[in-house]
């Protein structure tokens, strides 16, 4: 089961993000493309605010916002990724 064992926000809501089987880089959150509930992480103050659910292995935001951590594996395994693997 893929999980994020870290995540530090960065700017242009970006995260740096590293995964338990050892794949990290940089992740694009694009809120205002993802809309909805997304578009609080705009506000610099909210982004910043990220943690990483111990129970679930995803980052998530005050208020409910989450990112599963299967899909931001796949996304930044692809080819046009800024991953680094360890």
């Amino acid at each position: 089961m893929i999980r994020i064992i870290s995540a530090e926000p960065l700017p242009q809501c970006r995260l740096k993000v590293a995964f338990n089987d050892g794949v990290s880089g940089v992740f694009p959150v694009e809120p205002e493309w993802r809309g909805g509930v997304f578009l609080k992480l705009l506000d610099a103050r909210v982004f910043n605010a990220v943690a990483v659910n111990p129970d679930f292995g995803c980052v998530e935001w005050p208020g409910g916002v989450d990112l599963c951590p299967d899909a931001m594996h796949q996304a930044m395994t692809g080819s046009d990724s800024e991953v680094e693997l360890h």
